[in-house]
């Protein structure tokens, strides 16, 4: 493990501070979720994803809609893309700021225009409907559809379906 030499004190109700050096270098934000494990005398602080711990889940939903439609389906946690279903190169890869943007803001993008967005560094031009994943107060990530042409507005209600789809599963388990 390694020392970061930064000593930090419990205050009277048990909280402590990350520095904001560690929560820059590990991409821990406001409003993120840390696994706390206690291993011997060491309490170990791990960023916590919902979307991953549903990962095989989400899989078969995915797989089960790209096969009747024929777009590009993509599914984010709140810093990585879980599923990816022709950009299999993009799954645990880190997401665009952009994306980061739109899981804070809690924003859908629905307009049928075309738009461009970094997916592994390249940036891919086309048509994009964004829908976040939102379960009580917390968005866990994203689903994004992408075709190089025009997308038919019942992606908009299906994007929203397996929105809702996905938070069922999550919140039941």
């Amino acid at each position: 493990m390694k020392s970061t030499g930064v000593i930090r004190r419990i205050d009277e109700l048990g909280r402590i501070v990350l520095p904001k050096e560690i929560r820059r270098n590990l991409g821990i934000r406001e409003g993120e979720n840390l696994e706390i494990f206690v291993e011997d005398d060491k309490v170990i602080l791990k960023k916590h994803s919902k979307i991953k711990d549903y990962k095989e889940t989400i899989y078969t939903i995915c797989e089960m809609v790209t096969s009747v439609y024929d777009v590009n389906l993509l599914v984010t946690d709140r810093d990585r893309f879980v599923y990816a279903n022709r950009f299999q190169d993009l799954e645990n890869k880190e997401i665009d700021s952009k994306f980061i943007h739109f899981i804070h803001q809690r924003e859908s993008v629905l307009k049928n225009q075309m738009q461009a967005y970094k997916l592994n560094g390249e940036e891919k031009s086309g048509y994009f409907f964004i829908q976040p994943i939102i379960s009580s107060t917390d968005c866990l990530g994203l689903l994004i559809l992408y075709k190089e042409s025009p997308l038919e507005e019942e992606y908009c209600s299906l994007l929203k379906f397996l929105s809702n789809l996905i938070v069922s599963k999550v919140d039941i388990s």
